[in-house]
């Protein structure tokens, strides 16, 4: 191998290894950057929501606490979705828009992944509307919290 072959090999390598990590440095799950407080494999333990369904993937919210909800996403359990800033948009109506995770490759199964937020403070009427809107998709879902 001459030696501009073998350095032309090693930039295609750095540039390589410097496209793979692009956006994974930050806090979150698998280091994604998500802006949940908390986000955990599978469904929360003692989770008293409604059980989401991995045929038709749509989200589901329920109650953590009193002051905590949770969010279920279904998708790849090796690049769960990634949930961006909670927006207040009224006493009673939150919206968080998810994105795509910015690991690769995934894989090809569906399993639920829970996001837990806290509830801000100005969010103090009853229910509560979560609207759970996805960055690659048109459909929102507006979810209550009883």
């Amino acid at each position: 191998m001459t030696q501009v072959a073998a350095g032309g090999l090693a930039v295609a390598g750095l540039l390589t290894l410097a496209g793979c990590g692009a956006g994974l440095p930050g806090s979150g799950f698998f280091g994604d950057g998500s802006r949940a407080d908390r986000v955990v494999k599978g469904t929360l333990p003692g989770w008293d929501g409604p059980d989401p369904d991995p045929l038709n993937g749509r989200p589901v919210v329920g109650w953590v606490s009193e002051t905590e909800f949770g969010v279920i996403t279904m998708g790849s359990s090796s690049c769960p979705a990634v949930a961006g800033e909670l927006e207040v948009l009224d006493a009673d109506e939150v919206q968080i828009e998810f994105g795509p995770s910015p690991r690769n490759p995934c894989t090809a199964d569906m399993a639920p992944t829970s996001h837990v937020f806290q509830l801000p403070s100005a969010v103090d009427g009853r229910p509560v509307t979560v609207t759970v809107q996805f960055a690659d998709y048109e459909t929102d879902y507006v979810l209550e919290l009883e």
